[in-house]
Parts: structure tokens; sequence; C-alpha cells
């Protein structure tokens, strides 16, 4: 391994762990599962990269040919930590859009699942099937991509596209990026045929995939970006009617909240002031109302949402939104 290379791969180790604990501390303190899922994404990437790290040492170990049967099972280790992180990145752009059809969350993975393991056991010393194998991974992203697209395309909530619509230009890199892997792949397997390449101090390597690691830091950069958010917003008291920080922040999700669970303009109001910890009679005072008319609102909102009281309620908001 080149020195460069070497410290490269310690680049994208330390991001990788760095942003698996930001999302964890995340988690931990909203409780979205959003960032549950980004979490174990970056811990199986980590684990992806650091393989790099084992395959010098086995090198050196076992001599500069290893065995089939280690390859063959270093390439197993490949298909697992893949499907790992892209399926766990699948399953947060589920959560995110609110997609809650098993199916479709789980589906995507079984299929690149299954077809990389049978291209890997029948790819034998085919450079063709090696790189159709290593490219199950871009297929898995393009496809992340191409349902986040149909989605927003297909929405008619205006509200629900500007909340999408911020991360169209990170999508268009990550598309640009998943292009570059491909052309990596072919310029490796299908035009120079070869294992490495060596310029200067940089050793290119066919089992490694740069354009792959610069889209993971611009993801790390994104998930960090939405979790120090998740976290700014829960670090202050509850938002208040005033021009505060985090009541401009919850105010967008607040809309998005309400839309998923079909509240009325009314209901989403309430909601607000319960979010703010306001109890009936104070949420009646603040919006001109009886009192018994606030309670009615507060129970069609809990029977909307499927919830039995407000923690309950509050909870899932942080959690879902």
């Amino acid at each position: 391994m080149g020195l460069v290379i070497f410290y490269e791969t310690l680049l994208v180790i330390l991001v990788s762990v760095l942003t698996a604990a930001v999302c964890l501390s995340s988690y931990l303190v909203t409780r979205r599962r959003t960032m549950l899922f980004a979490c174990a994404a970056f811990l199986f990437y980590f684990l992806d990269v650091a393989s790099i790290l084992q395959d010098d040492y086995a090198a050196r170990a076992l001599g500069p040919d290893l065995s089939p049967e280690y390859l063959f099972f270093r390439s197993i280790y490949t298909l697992v930590t893949g499907a790992g992180f892209l399926g766990a990145f699948w399953l947060m752009v589920c959560e995110y859009i609110g997609e809650r059809n098993r199916t479709v969350r789980i589906a995507p993975i079984a299929v690149f699942c299954i077809v990389s393991f049978v291209l890997l056991l029948i790819s034998g010393e085919s450079k063709v099937l090696r790189f159709c194998f290593y490219n199950c991974r871009a297929c898995l992203m393009f496809w992340i991509l191409l349902y986040g697209g149909v989605y927003y395309l297909r929405t008619r909530d205006e509200v629900e596209r500007q909340r999408l619509a911020r991360y169209l230009p990170h999508c268009v890199a990550l598309a640009f990026l998943g292009l570059l892997m491909i052309f990596e792949d072919v310029m490796f397997f299908l035009v120079l045929s070869c294992d490495t390449i060596t310029v200067g101090p940089f050793t290119l390597t066919a089992e490694r995939n740069y354009a792959e690691n610069l889209l993971m830091l611009i993801c790390a950069a994104m998930t960090c970006h939405f979790a120090l958010r998740q976290l700014d917003i829960r670090s202050h008291t509850s938002p208040v009617v005033d021009d505060t920080k985090r009541y401009h922040q919850t105010a967008e999700d607040l809309l998005v909240y309400a839309r998923r669970h079909s509240l009325t303009a009314r209901e989403q109001e309430v909601l607000d002031y319960i979010l703010r910890d306001q109890d009936n009679q104070n949420i009646a005072s603040a919006m001109s109302l009886a009192p018994s008319t606030v309670k009615v609102h507060v129970h069609n909102i809990l029977q909307k949402t499927g919830h039995g009281n407000r923690q309950e309620l509050i909870q899932d908001f942080w959690k879902t939104v």
C-alpha cells in the first residue's frame, strides 16, 4: 500500500467512526430512527474500509499470492459490508420520506445480496463478472437516488417538496460520483485488466474504489450537518412564539408531520402549542378558544396519530419528522 493511500485510508476510517459517533449521539437525544440507520451505515463502511488494512497484513503474512479461499471469503466480507452500509442508507431514506411498506424497505437489500452472491459464485477468473459483482453497489446506490427522485416528482405536497429540494444538489453530486465509481471499475476490470496501478506515491487497486470513498465523505458531511442540526434544536428549551431559532427550525417539521397524519390547520396549530409543553388552559387562552374545544382538538390529534397521551405524541414527532 502506498503511503498516500495509507493516510487516505486512515482519513476515511476516522471520518466514518466520527460520523457514526455523531449520529449515535443524535439518536440517543432525539430518538430519530434516521440517525440510528445512519450510525449503522458508517459503522459498516468503517469495517469495509478497514478490510484494506487486513489485506495488506494478509499479503505480508501469507505472501503476495493470496489463496483463492481467502479471496472468496474476502469477497463475502465485501458483500456483507456493502449490504450493511447501503442497506442502512436505504432504510434511512425510507424513514425520512415516511415509507412504511416492509416489502419496499427489504426487497432492494435482498436483491442486492442475492445478485451479488450469485455473481461471486459464478465469476471465477472472469473480469466482466467481477466488474458486475463490484458494481452491484453502484446499482443499489442509483436505486436509492432514483426512488428518492421519483418520490420527489410524484409528491404534490409543496411542503414535502421544499423539504426534499434542499438535498437536490447533493443528490446530483452523488449521482456524478456514482458514475465515476463505474468508470473507475471499467478502467480496472475491462480496459486495463490489471489489479494495481502505481503512479508515483499512489498505488491504485481494483479492490478499492476511490470515487466511492469520496462519495462517502460527502455523505458524512451531509449526515453530520443533519445530526448536529437536530442536536442544536434539542439543546434549547421548548420553542416560543417569538422569533427564536428553534421555532423556525421546528416549523417545517411540524408542517410535514401534520400533512402525514392529515391534521387540520387548527389541529396543527394546537400541536404546535403541545410541542411547547403548553397545557389545555394555556392553549385555549393563546388561541382564544374554549378549553373544551381545545380538549376535542387534542383528542383528535392523538387519535389521528395513534398515540395515547401527549408524551407519546411528542416523542413520535421528534423521532419521525
